[in-house]
């Protein structure tokens, strides 16, 4: 059951084609496509809006994951442990099943189109006068949601908390390297549900 802290951004995009050139110019490739298809649950005895806790069974493509999101701890760069269990598809009906069967409530499920793009290095340097190792490990994802629109992801995967600060700085200095600035602080299940009417 793989323990990391996840870092991330969302942002709104006005320009994909702008976005998506700059990013080729840093360096980056396309190189995936998920349809995401995922179950977020309410706990029966706390409030996971208050406790900014998240509990999510996630199809993908040929998979499937059970993910539990932490409490954040960065207001600004969405900072949270993350432990995650795959699961095999097949078993993702049991897995909600129980759930409920423990008090969980499962929400409308968020679905969306994620383009995954990676780095590669082969244009580093030709955004600004960004260094390579901003971009290392970093994984930016294009999600079309589906009644939410276009939203941009900027995420690094880290394994130490002693890590945390410089993966925080790394995202803001990427967002405003790639001209990012229209943060979107809600999660997707949160504007659904605003859209649904079911929450403010």
């Amino acid at each position: 059951m793989p323990h990391s802290w996840e870092v991330e951004q969302k942002f709104e995009v006005d320009d994909v084609s702008r976005l998506l050139n700059t990013l080729h110019a840093a360096g980056f490739i396309e190189d995936g496509l998920e349809r995401h298809s995922d179950i977020y649950f309410r706990h029966p005895s706390r409030d996971f809006r208050k406790s900014d806790e998240a509990l999510r069974i996630r199809s993908s493509n040929d998979s499937a994951c059970v993910t539990y999101k932490g409490v954040r701890t960065d207001a600004e760069v969405k900072t949270r442990p993350e432990t995650e269990l795959s699961i095999a598809p097949a078993e993702m009906h049991q897995w909600e099943q129980l759930l409920q069967l423990l008090g969980f409530q499962p929400l409308p499920a968020v679905r969306k189109i994620r383009k995954l793009f990676s780095y590669v290095g082969s244009n580093a340097g030709k955004v600004g006068s960004t260094a390579t190792d901003l971009w290392e490990g970093m994984v930016v994802c294009f999600d079309d949601v589906e009644q939410l629109g276009t939203f941009v992801e900027l995420e690094i995967l880290v394994e130490s908390v002693e890590a945390l600060d410089q993966a925080q700085d790394r995202i803001r200095r990427a967002a405003a390297a790639l001209g990012l600035w229209q943060v979107q602080s809600k999660s997707y299940l949160s504007q659904l549900l605003a859209k649904l009417g079911i929450e403010k």
